[in-house]
């Protein structure tokens, strides 16, 4: 997820941020993929240190951190926090100041489940915030397109269902059957009161 060289057809994070906001969707997939990469360079005890919108290339919408520092000079938890400040801009399309409060920041347009994760990813008490890269990874959901194939598929699935059980119920004794004549009728049972 490192690359030495940016190629002339990439575009960096600030570029594409230009031209406005991006779906929540692919913010979160675009943090979720730095996330992994900053674990894995923590892992190793390398950090980034220099987490920017303009240090993200994005190659085929993929992201791609400019090359690491060769010490963790800056704490893990500083590139977590730069990474939640990224997603905030990413989504919001308003920049986050350093030192800004959660509180004061206008959350409008960031659904509910992200801002909790990004209230705390952004507190600005250190002790607060997701331990590791990888806890703030597994707060971000990456939400489902509103398809409208789903109810579609739930009334097929809800129709076989019914067959099946139709098809099924006699051959395993499933079904309740109403005795030979039916009742009151000329072959029923006599009236034993």
């Amino acid at each position: 997820m490192t690359s030495e060289t940016t190629p002339s057809s990439s575009r960096t994070l600030a570029d594409r941020l230009r031209s406005g906001p991006l779906s929540v969707r692919e913010a979160t997939q675009i943090c979720r993929a730095l996330l992994s990469a900053i674990e894995s360079a923590h892992a190793r005890g390398v950090g980034y240190g220099d987490i920017r919108a303009n240090t993200v290339v994005l190659e085929q919408g993929r992201p791609v951190l400019a090359p690491m520092s060769t010490t963790a000079s800056e704490s893990p938890a500083a590139d977590v926090y730069a990474v939640a400040t990224l997603l905030y801009e990413a989504v919001s399309g308003r920049s986050w100041t350093t030192g800004m409060k959660p509180e004061a920041a206008d959350w409008s347009g960031v659904p509910r489940r992200l801002r909790r994760a990004l209230r705390k990813a952004l507190s600005t008490s250190p002790d607060r915030r997701w331990p590791n890269a990888a806890a703030f990874q597994r707060a971000l959901w990456v939400p489902r397109p509103r398809d409208t194939i789903w109810p579609a598929i739930l009334v097929i699935a809800l129709a076989a269902a019914i067959i099946a059980a139709i098809v099924f119920c006699k051959p395993l004794g499933l079904c309740w059957e109403r005795p030979p004549g039916g009742a009151g009728g000329a072959g029923g049972a006599a009236d034993t009161r």
